[in-house]
């Protein structure tokens, strides 16, 4: 059988056409011919003339009609006496019948050439337009009313990791992370309701869900418009993930720049930037760990959390732990001396606030140790409740930032060791006793008068008044006074 619709499609169609018309034409006239004439057998020239038409072109309809119209004039000839009148009339209606088909005919075929012609404006204006949006950076995506999806691009597979044979008919909300998806529905039922939409014809901020569950920001402009009384959405969807990293990235950067140029001790600056860290970079607690150098463990300071009654356990439980080096996530940094990355803390072994993290529904975490030269001097920590992949830039950003608090940490020690160094000087200073002012001396026994006016030997007046001893001695004068002969000997 398969063998019989290969040969039946081996014949060219043109052709085929062709020789029906020709039957047709033949066959009708033949019968006319061999027919009795009260019967009007031309009236089967326009079937001729309609697979004619089928050929695609107005020239084989109108050598068609004039053909028919030949034959039936030509037929009059063989008409049988007695019946002139009639088959006259019959042959009148019959070149008009067959005109008026050839002239619909022509009027159909131009229709159609119309047809065809806007049919392949629009295939060519399809072709364009999908050639566009396949080549488009930004991920276009079209959904109907339903909120399904019926139009997917190349750029919407590489940013959410979707094939699109895996997302066509599926619905939107497989792009958008479960928390945002019942205002979303709201939103759909809103519009099909007749109400106002909040965010079409608008350009907005949102949170995109990848194949993988990795939570990004979009760039949203939405669209929509109706077709036959259906509606359907268009989203240009841009992935914002670098601008917003590097734009968190500068803001923390100036808030801990800020924070350390505002405060006067460690414990004003931890505070400050554990909360601009965690408000610019998107985390949701963040604590600040420093080496005890006697007792060898990292202690906590402080502690920044923008939900106190939730995360009140595990505040504590911080608060009261101390890590040893290579303990948990602070004191593995402070042994290495590099930053480190939990994807899940729930996860991981060396975590021993895991019951802790469990219950406050915290996850991702991230470390970076603060530096003073090549020594570690703290650590400080943060934690996230999604589970999150390592963020090389990131941890970048955060060890450069160590560095900075860890020279802001040894510019405030050199300042307080000079402090201390001045108040030391001031204090012996204030201790040295000094001689001022006039002294009453005798001219004769050279004792000195104090201020209660007693008389005292200089020595003693000297002693109590500055730091002085004395020893006694005779200078050469005197000696020479007292030993007439001190030369000679």
């Amino acid at each position: 059988m398969s063998s019989v619709f290969d040969a039946l499609r081996s014949y060219r169609q043109p052709n085929v056409l062709r020789f029906l018309t020709v039957t047709f034409l033949i066959g009708t006239f033949l019968l006319d011919l061999y027919t009795h004439r009260g019967i009007a057998a031309w009236a089967l020239y326009p079937v001729a003339i309609l697979t004619a038409m089928k050929w695609r072109g107005r020239p084989a309809i109108v050598s068609t009609a004039l053909t028919a119209i030949g034959l039936t004039v030509l037929g009059a000839f063989w008409s049988p006496a007695g019946h002139a009148e009639i088959d006259f009339v019959n042959r009148v209606l019959g070149v008009t019948m067959i005109g008026l088909v050839g002239v619909v005919c022509l009027w159909l075929e131009r229709q159609e050439e119309a047809y065809e012609a806007v049919a392949a404006s629009q295939r060519r204006q399809e072709l364009t337009l999908r050639s566009v949006v396949q080549a488009a950076a930004d991920a276009i995506i079209l959904a109907d009313g339903e909120g399904n999806i019926v139009s997917w691009n190349k750029a919407a597979s590489s940013i959410f990791g979707h094939k699109e044979k895996e997302t066509l008919g599926k619905p939107l909300t497989m792009l958008i992370p479960e928390r945002y998806r019942a205002a979303h529905l709201q939103g759909m039922e809103r519009v099909r309701s007749g109400g106002e939409p909040h965010v079409i014809g608008k350009t907005v901020e949102l949170r995109g869900l990848r194949k993988d569950g990795d939570e990004f920001p979009i760039e949203l402009s939405l669209a929509s418009w109706e077709v036959r009384g259906e509606v359907f959405y268009s989203g240009i969807i841009r992935d914002i993930t670098l601008r917003k990293r590097e734009e968190s990235q500068l803001a923390a950067q100036y808030a801990v720049t800020r924070a350390l140029a505002e405060s006067g001790s460690l414990a004003e600056a931890s505070a400050t930037i554990l909360k601009a860290v965690c408000e610019t970079v998107g985390w949701e607690i963040g604590s600040f760990w420093v080496v005890d150098g006697e007792n060898r463990v990292l202690q906590c300071i402080d502690i920044w959390h923008a939900q106190p009654g939730r995360l009140a356990e595990f505040e504590s439980a911080t608060k009261a732990t101390a890590f040893a080096p290579g303990v948990g996530l602070p004191g593995r940094v402070w042994s290495s001396g590099a930053p480190a990355w939990i994807t899940d803390v729930i996860q991981d072994a060396n975590f021993p606030r895991i019951g802790m993290a469990r219950s406050a529904g915290l996850h991702a975490a991230f470390a970076f140790p603060i530096l003073s030269g090549s020594e570690v001097t703290g650590v400080i920590e943060f934690f996230s409740r999604w589970v999150r992949k390592p963020d090389e830039d990131l941890l970048l950003m955060m060890s450069a930032m160590g560095g900075q608090i860890g020279l802001f940490l040894s510019r405030r020690r050199a300042e307080a060791d000079r402090e201390r160094v001045v108040a030391e000087l001031r204090g012996a200073l204030a201790n040295i006793k000094t001689l001022q002012g006039l002294l009453p001396i005798c001219a004769s026994c050279k004792k000195v008068r104090d201020d209660s006016g007693y008389w005292n030997r200089i020595e003693d007046y000297v002693r109590d008044r500055s730091q002085a001893e004395f020893t006694h001695g005779i200078c050469p004068e005197c000696a020479r006074k007292m030993h007439p002969d001190w030369d000679e000997a």
